[in-house]
């Protein structure tokens, strides 16, 4: 773990983060990571793993696998962003309770962040996948 990394970290409300993510799909999110954070999105994901402990890592590890299964169908995609949010949180802070580990809401942000930053670099580097995720790579490809 980086310390320095999990500092940078800023503390979050994540009824708030929730209430913000409302009535968006979560494909549109993951579709604004790739835009905004383009070539960078491996640093970023790097910089997110980073600031766990190897408790974490190896007590969320699982969720990650989850997510990626759901990936594959279609109607993930079009899930309300908040509702993904949420679940993630949840599972989080029930895999932690489940493995006796202290839980953050800073942590549980962190993690959605690594599963929505892990699907952009899928599809920014597999045209099959926007396509079924129903994104586009660049907003001038519209």
């Amino acid at each position: 773990m980086n310390q320095e990394l999990r500092d940078q970290i800023r503390n979050v409300d994540l009824t708030q983060l929730e209430e913000q993510f409302k009535g968006a799909e979560y494909r549109h999110l993951v579709q604004q990571h790739i835009r905004k954070i383009g070539s960078q999105l491996e640093l970023a994901i790097l910089g997110a793993v980073e600031a766990l402990t190897d408790e974490e890592k190896v007590a969320i590890e699982g969720l990650a696998e989850i997510y990626n299964e759901a990936g594959y169908q279609q109607d993930f995609w079009r899930r309300d962003c908040s509702e993904v949010f949420q679940e993630i949180c949840s599972n989080y802070f029930d895999v932690m309770s489940k493995h006796n580990l202290p839980s953050e809401d800073k942590i549980a942000f962190n993690l959605f962040q690594i599963i929505t930053m892990n699907f952009a670099i899928q599809a920014r580097d597999q045209k099959a996948l926007r396509k079924f995720i129903g994104i586009k790579k660049n907003w001038l490809l519209r």
